[in-house]
């Protein structure tokens, strides 16, 4: 408990700091969370972005590095949540594509985000939220209930409701939202044990989850995928793709692959356009600690 409060104070505090002492901290726990990170996370991640990106050593250590450091500015961002409104939003995010959630919307079937572990993706539903989209963000519950508590107080503050990716509650709110015509956040680019699809990412074999495929065959809504981009400048981009939509045909096997194939090719591409902003450290794959020594005994 004495953490949630220290973490509320420290809020507090970056939100009344000036600019350039926010991107001061930012760059400083970008630079503990490099120190922080096990080697052998940052040996798999080196390893899968050379395998991934076909890029040499060098550049392969610069985007790892990257990847890490920009939790320092995301977690700041985070924490500036309760300054950010409707009419300041826009200051700090420029939205590209934002015609295709209007349409989308307008369709009247409720909407599919589909995302990644990518940029600041906390500050992408509070995005949405923002513009005035009803958002309902999947998320997973942290191991540590008062951060949890926090993590979900500021998504509320932005507008979010949340719900967790697993348990009665968590479909039960998925199923209501939907029906009720509103949006719904989903990261597909981690396995979580749910069902998923197999097939190649960056021709490695990977598992990518259904849901958002599921979800669209079972109610006919649109999905939109949609990634956030750091700007030099301290501002952030979201970049919406045209909608997919999940064909509904006697063969559902085939109709899930084909949609989630379309959503791991648009990931991919992201990530090649703007690689330090993937998850990189993350075991995608599950082969990491066996491959690196960092396997529990």
């Amino acid at each position: 408990m004495l953490g949630y409060y220290i973490v509320k104070l420290v809020s507090k505090l970056i939100c009344v700091a000036p600019q350039w002492l926010c991107r001061w901290i930012a760059s400083f726990l970008g630079g503990v969370a490099v120190v922080g990170v096990p080697k052998w996370r940052m040996q798999m991640a080196k390893a899968n972005i050379m395998e991934c990106l076909g890029v040499d050593a060098q550049r392969a250590d610069e985007i790892a590095e990257g990847s890490v450091r920009r939790f320092g500015r995301m977690i700041v961002e985070v924490l500036r949540f309760p300054l950010l409104k409707p009419e300041n939003i826009h200051e700090l995010v420029k939205v590209e594509g934002l015609e295709h959630l209007e349409a989308a919307y307008k369709q009247n079937k409720g909407v599919i985000m589909a995302t990644g572990h990518y940029g600041n993706w906390e500050l992408l539903g509070a995005t949405v939220a923002l513009n005035g989209y009803p958002m309902l963000s999947i998320a997973r519950k942290q191991n540590n209930g008062h951060m949890d508590k926090l993590i979900n107080e500021l998504r509320q503050q932005v507008g979010q409701k949340v719900a967790y990716n697993h348990g009665k509650s968590g479909l039960l709110a998925i199923s209501r939202m939907l029906r009720a015509k509103n949006l719904l956040g989903i990261l597909y680019d981690q396995e979580t044990g749910d069902s998923r699809c197999h097939l190649k990412l960056f021709g490695k074999d990977s598992g990518i989850p259904l849901g958002a495929a599921s979800l669209s065959r079972m109610h006919g809504c649109p999905i939109l995928p949609i990634f956030l981009h750091n700007n030099e400048d301290g501002t952030c981009t979201a970049k919406i793709h045209p909608p997919l939509y999940a064909p509904k045909t006697k063969d559902k096997d085939q109709d899930l692959y084909c949609v989630t194939k379309q959503l791991a090719t648009i990931l991919e591409h992201e990530i090649i356009n703007d690689p330090e902003m993937w998850f990189w450290v993350h075991d995608r794959w599950k082969d990491g600690r066996v491959r690196f020594g960092g396997k529990r005994k």
